[in-house]
């Protein structure tokens, strides 16, 4: 069976040990939001204290010539506790064995055992096989995990602050969700350290109060000067400049769907505030559209790509980032990355034209 992606959150939430399937299957493009819905559904499942030995992790390396191994670990229940988790790691032919003769052997016995396998793997298409035996399978589940939309960071960022007993700024949300990249893992870590720069506090105590200027001291950082220097690299027409700043996100471990969404953020804010010069609005009240307010070195270079875009040239740009983004939840990391350079380059030529 399959979910949508905006249905894991609720499922892993509602998720009984006696009711789960025989196998979930985590996988997409946001490869911090698969390590963290994995987490998720391992506590869901187990619950906080529970025995060592009922949960064996598996990488894709320990499966191979024994397809047999990952259905023997199922069936291995430990001494204590009610229940087992077999923990994944990939998804290779040799998975890809073992999850099928785990499903059959299943078949074969149905109603047996009390254990539960998740498989942890990057994105995967739709004619994947292991994909396909997931969503097709009664006893297995597949679960999605795409990069998140701006309204998601938002929603997860006071999520994440209020369970440490903060609030925040409106003018530090708009700063902190435009540093924010779209993967989980990466938005985790770094409210982490907000956090952890801000201090611990009791839940007894009255909410504490995150400002503009607590974002910048804890997250002034090199990843979000790397993003704006590939956005204004991109949209400036700098070629080399812009494949540089890509390959350095890279480096540093951004998907590439992260840095595809990144810029067509700031192309739908640069399409709105063209839309209202072409309108008669003076350029100077125009980009107010940018939030949080553009850094003063910044400013010179977006008043420049104001001045070689219109608002009909963003909206085919904007076609070509949804593309893109969309063909990267289809595809391996690496395809994906070739994808996200080739849409960077599009749009970086028609910068020059």
């Amino acid at each position: 069976m399959k979910l949508k992606a905006h249905e894991v959150e609720a499922w892993v939430s509602g998720l009984k040990a006696d009711k789960a399937p025989a196998l979930a299957l985590v996988y997409g493009p946001d490869r911090g939001g698969v390590h963290e819905t994995a987490k998720a559904v391992k506590a869901a499942y187990l619950g906080k204290d529970f025995d060592p030995l009922q949960y064996v992790s598996l990488d894709e390396g320990a499966l191979t010539g024994q397809a047999g191994l990952l259905a023997d670990e199922a069936a291995a229940l430990p001494m204590f506790g009610d229940y087992k988790l077999v923990h994944v790691s990939g998804a290779n032919a040799a998975v890809l064995a073992a999850v099928k003769f785990y499903l059959a052997k299943l078949a074969e016995t149905p109603g047996s055992g009390a254990s539960m396998i998740i498989v942890e793997a990057d994105n995967l298409r739709p004619t994947t096989p292991l994909r396909k035996a997931a969503e097709t399978d009664k006893r297995a589940m597949a679960l999605p995990c795409y990069a998140l939309e701006a309204r998601d960071i938002g929603r997860l960022i006071r999520q994440s602050l209020e369970g440490e007993n903060y609030r925040i700024e409106a003018q530090a949300m708009d700063l902190l969700s435009a540093r924010l990249a779209t993967d989980r893992g990466v938005i985790k870590r770094e409210l982490e350290r907000l956090v952890l720069y801000k201090g611990v506090r009791d839940k007894k105590d009255a909410p504490g109060m995150v400002t503009g200027d607590d974002v910048e001291a804890a997250l002034g950082d090199q990843t979000q000067a790397d993003f704006d220097r590939l956005i204004d690299s991109v949209a400036l027409g700098r070629l080399d400049e812009a494949d540089r700043a890509l390959a350095r996100l890279e480096a540093a471990g951004t998907a590439a769907a992260g840095a595809l969404a990144v810029a067509r953020m700031h192309f739908q804010t640069l399409h709105l505030a063209l839309g209202q010069m072409e309108s008669g609005m003076p350029q100077v009240k125009a980009l107010n559209a940018f939030r949080p307010p553009l850094h003063f070195r910044r400013k010179p270079l977006v008043e420049q790509q104001m001045r070689l875009w219109s608002s009909g040239k963003c909206a085919r740009a904007l076609e070509i980032l949804n593309a893109a983004e969309k063909a990267c939840r289809g595809g391996a990391s690496g395809l994906a990355t070739a994808q996200a350079g080739n849409a960077l380059l599009r749009i970086a030529r028609a910068a020059q034209r």
